[in-house]
């Protein structure tokens, strides 16, 4: 009965301390949302190939090099090229208006127009030379081996496959979602506000409540552990509430829920564990526990990737040891490897890493609080 008597309290203490919720709910959603509106889009817009457009002028008769194009705009399901009609001045105009990619100009040398270099202008480019090579390789073998002919344009237009096209991951890629996996990596370890405030409130020399529960006959542990559960079932819920929301504006977290959930609240606990060892060395005012809370937290996320992609890969490349004992690098990591890998592996490894580091901060925060001697109360 006392335990869930403190339990009750301290769920109190928690909903009515504005700041700490502030900083652990608000300030993530926020971010979250400016960076969904700054890039979320990128990857649809610019990195997912899409059917390019271009208009065709026929300059000169060239009936294979026409078959050729209207092949390539009429493969169902993938059409590289769509084909918009239209004479030469015509043709200008769509490209001047942006509306089309090149103008493809059909004669006995095909030749390509664009307005601007691009990754679909060279795939443009590409295609127009390799028509251009396979016809040369075709005539010049009908002027040398005429009996050779029909071998040769079966090789060039058999479109054999030399491997074998295999998915290895289920899951979105998009490298902008790293940004959103270090987003809850930070919310995670903001949960250390929580966890330094109330942590400090059973010193004695802290405040009259702190003199009050030292002087209290409830044994230490037991006040402990309803602190530790109540923040970490209001910042759990914080959690869930934020990936509801980030899933709603359209950030695609996979489908495998229950482990995103464990994510959640191993993460959550984590970032306890961290705020509860800074919030159990007596002596530290409360302005210096907020600010190494908010230093140790970015630090780890910036590691993570939020503010700068590509700092983690760097990392794990020329010092891997730092993602592995880097809580924001190894939540980030764990969402990653749910979104792109069919095993749960790395993931498993990532939580038990988590779970580890969350437990041995708790017991070391434990040790402190007990050791923690007072000359008078």
């Amino acid at each position: 009965m006392n335990f869930f008597h403190c339990l009750k309290y301290s769920l109190k203490t928690m909903l009515k301390n504005k700041l700490t919720l502030m900083w652990t709910f608000l300030f993530p959603i926020a971010l979250s949302t400016f960076m969904y509106m700054a890039f979320g889009n990128i990857f649809e817009k610019d990195e997912i190939f899409k059917t390019i457009p271009v208009a065709v002028v026929n300059v000169e008769e060239n009936k294979a090099f026409r078959e050729v194009l209207d092949t390539l705009a009429g493969e169902e399901g993938g059409s590289l090229i769509s084909i918009e009609a239209g004479d030469e001045d015509s043709a200008d105009k769509m490209l001047d208006d942006g509306k089309i990619t090149g103008i493809i100009y059909v004669a006995d040398k095909p030749s390509l127009k664009v307005k601007e270099q691009s990754v679909s202008a060279t795939i443009l480019r590409t295609v127009i030379e390799e028509y251009v090579k396979n016809e040369a390789v075709i005539t010049d073998v009908v002027n040398t081996n005429p009996a050779g002919a029909a071998d040769a344009v079966a090789k060039l237009t058999s479109g054999e496959k030399y491997f074998t096209e295999k998915s290895s991951s289920h899951g979105v890629q998009n490298e902008y979602y790293n940004y959103f996996y270090a987003i809850f990596a930070m919310s995670c370890l903001f949960a250390s506000f929580a966890g330094s405030a109330n942590i400090s409130k059973l010193q004695a020399n802290e405040s009259a409540l702190g003199m009050r529960r030292c002087l209290s006959p409830q044994h230490k542990m037991v006040i402990v552990s309803a602190e530790y559960i109540s923040m970490l079932f209001v910042q759990f819920a914080i959690e869930c509430v934020t990936l509801v929301y980030l899933s709603i504006i359209g950030i695609n977290f996979g489908d495998r829920y229950p482990a995103l959930i464990l994510i959640l609240f191993v993460g959550s606990s984590i970032g306890i564990s961290m705020g509860a060892i800074i919030g159990s060395f007596s002596g530290l005012s409360s302005g210096t526990r907020d600010g190494l809370c908010v230093a140790i937290s970015m630090i780890l996320s910036i590691l993570a990737d939020l503010c700068v992609g590509g700092i983690k890969n760097t990392i794990e490349q020329n010092a891997p040891i730092i993602n592995r004992i880097n809580p924001a690098a190894l939540i980030s990591d764990s969402f990653y490897a749910l979104n792109v890998y069919e095993d749960y592996s790395r993931y498993t490894s990532n939580m038990i890493i988590l779970a580890s580091m969350a437990a041995v901060m708790l017991i070391v925060c434990v040790l402190i609080l007990r050791r923690n001697k007072y000359a008078s109360v």
